[in-house]
């Protein structure tokens, strides 16, 4: 029995190879570029300072955002950083990188990055 299944997995195998090789060779015939090489080749390398730069960018006008949202927890008498990222938290506010939770530790570099 188990031969019967061996013979017929290996005739699908066979199979699947004649399909694909029929549908890459239709490919190739209409002219399209087979392989992983599609002809890009980027004019320079990456650059890391410019990346941290950019990342410096973000970073801040994300912080100036949520300043405004620490400054509206002050104003309400909220003034510890762990009471502040509570509060955050149950208003559901995004952390700055998206993901995760607010944190005494995310208040303060918001503080710090804006300034206030």
């Amino acid at each position: 029995m188990m031969r019967i299944y061996a013979a017929m997995a290996q005739k699908e195998r066979e199979l699947i190879s004649e399909r694909t090789r029929a549908a890459l060779a239709a490919a190739k015939a209409r002219g399209k570029t087979l392989g992983g090489d599609q002809g890009y080749r980027p004019t320079c390398g990456p650059d890391a300072a410019a990346a941290a730069l950019t990342r410096q960018h973000v970073a801040e006008r994300a912080a100036h955002r949520l300043a405004l949202e620490v400054q509206r927890l002050q104003t309400e008498g909220i003034m510890g950083k762990a009471a502040m990222a509570r509060v955050l938290n149950e208003r559901g506010v995004p952390v700055p990188s998206g993901r995760g939770a607010w944190t005494h530790t995310t208040v303060a570099r918001v503080l710090a990055r804006a300034a206030i």
